[in-house]
């Protein structure tokens, strides 16, 4: 029985001994965390708050925040720039105080394992101070109109300028930042932009364009034949004097040979340059803000569309495309219209002092064909240019010049379409005063026809103005051979000035 009380006596100073550490240890782990205590996977066991607030600072890692602003543009907020802390003391001193230092025990058989977000703190000046040097902040002046020139003239462009809101940005990037994000897109969030109103310099173009508008959409048109020509907004916008252009407008002096030299339309007034005027944009205007037409280039503008229908331009559409009429005037200076007139109407229209619309009248004896009534084989007889032509198949195959009738003595070669209607060898022309020998000839028009003249040197010219012939289409022996044995009876002649 002895031994036995012995034995008891040791199990019970064993149990108290073991009762007495686990208590001293309980007691330890008031001011301290508790056996195996992991927080954020750093082990916190027999640490204090502090202590454990400074090993978990030692291990926490967050190296900033990339931040997607408008149009893709990425920014890295460098965590290290803003002073970023993260203090975990609060919670830990929290988790302290709801441990119960008793039950430590339980920890070897329950894992203690937690995770705590702490207290995140930076420099919010340091934050602000990062971001202004963002380029979606670096604001310049952005124009809401922009003035643009294209192949139709000029046109308004009108932009949608946003601005990113720095307070904004700066209240979703700070709150992200707090929550240690590591990404935050803000492309898409209508919410933080500002649309840009029109400014003072805006509303200014806004009002040139539609004084350009207006000018470019100006009714004034000729008619010449078939054809059309208008003052369309592309060339109307080629004909505003720009701030380019100032010196020479300045400079350009008046000319017989152009009456638009020198001379400018502004609103309904034809002026010289003005001394006094304004530069509007990049546009000419003259003191009352009419936006200055040069008068020349509207001159080069009629000059050229007229001559769209010149017979040699018919002729030339024709032999390239197959198709299209043929003017002929029946002038012997071989004009269908008169330049400066159809200018001085056209300029009356553009100012509104005149009709919209005015239309050539050509002279008289003049006509019109269609190029397809000279067939595939025919000849061309251009008197202005003493030049004839034998084509084929829409190429030429004989050419040279010609002498036709004396203008001077009011002989010349009539115009018209004719053809050939019969050939002589070795024949005698006769006239009222004169009895001619030729080799050749082809008859065009009653007595006129395409003969070789071996009296003549010299073709070509100015010499059927005053050594012209009486009528007859004058041509080199050799020539005129060759033409002779290659035409044949009803090939279509078209005379022409």
């Amino acid at each position: 029985m002895k031994k036995r009380g012995i034995l008891y006596i040791i199990l019970a100073l064993s149990a108290g001994l073991c009762l007495t550490l686990y208590l001293l240890l309980g007691f330890y782990y008031t001011d301290s965390f508790s056996y195996g205590t992991w927080i954020n996977e750093v082990y916190c066991t027999g640490k204090t708050p502090a202590q454990a607030n400074e090993e978990l600072k030692s291990h926490s890692f967050y190296n900033g925040m990339v931040v997607t602003g408008m149009d893709g543009n990425d920014f890295f907020v460098d965590s290290g720039a803003i002073d970023y802390n993260v203090d975990y003391l609060e919670e830990l001193t929290q988790m302290l105080d709801r441990q119960n230092p008793i039950a430590w025990g339980l920890n070897m058989f329950k894992s203690k394992d937690r995770e705590i977000i702490g207290n995140p703190t930076f420099d919010e000046e340091k934050l602000k101070a990062l971001l202004s040097t963002w380029v979606i902040f670096d604001v310049h002046d952005k124009d809401i109109y922009e003035l643009k020139k294209d192949d139709e003239g000029y046109y308004l462009v009108e932009n949608e300028i946003k601005s990113a809101n720095f307070d904004k940005y700066f209240e979703n990037i700070k709150a992200g930042l707090y929550n240690r994000q590591y990404a935050l897109d803000l492309s898409t969030d209508e919410e933080l932009y500002d649309i840009a109103t029109a400014s003072e310099e805006d509303e200014k173009l806004y009002d040139l364009y539609q004084k350009i508008e207006k000018v470019q959409n100006l009714k004034a048109s000729i008619k010449i034949g078939e054809a059309e020509i208008s003052a369309k907004p592309s060339s109307v916008s080629e004909w505003m004097v720009t701030i380019d252009e100032l010196t020479k407008a300045q400079n350009e002096e008046l000319s017989d040979e152009n009456p638009g030299d020198g001379m400018f339309l502004a609103g309904d007034k034809v002026i010289e340059f003005p001394d006094k005027y304004k530069i509007e944009e990049n546009f000419v205007t003259d003191e009352a803000g009419n936006i200055l037409l040069s008068c020349s280039k509207i001159y080069d503008f009629l000059e050229n569309s007229l001559s769209y229908v010149d017979t040699n331009k018919c002729i030339d559409r024709f032999q390239k495309d197959g198709k299209g009429l043929i003017y002929v005037s029946g002038n012997k200076n071989g004009k269908l219209y008169d330049i400066a007139k159809e200018y001085t109407s056209f300029v009356e229209a553009v100012t509104g002092t005149g009709p919209e619309q005015t239309e050539v009248t050509f002279p008289g004896k003049s006509f019109v064909i269609d190029g397809t009534e000279l067939g595939k084989e025919y000849i061309l007889v251009d008197m202005g240019n003493q030049h004839l032509g034998y084509y084929k198949n829409g190429k030429v195959k004989i050419e040279y010049d010609i002498v036709t009738g004396n203008t001077g003595l009011g002989r010349g070669t009539p115009v018209g379409l004719f053809h050939i209607y019969n050939k002589r060898y070795h024949t005698i022309l006769r006239g009222v005063d004169y009895a001619s020998y030729v080799n050749y000839w082809l008859g065009v028009n009653k007595g006129i026809g395409i003969h070789d003249a071996t009296w003549r040197k010299d073709f070509g010219g100015e010499i059927y103005k005053h050594s012209g012939s009486h009528g007859c289409i004058n041509s080199p022996l050799e020539l005129m051979e060759k033409l002779y044995e290659t035409v044949e009876v009803g090939v279509p002649v078209l005379l022409y000035y």
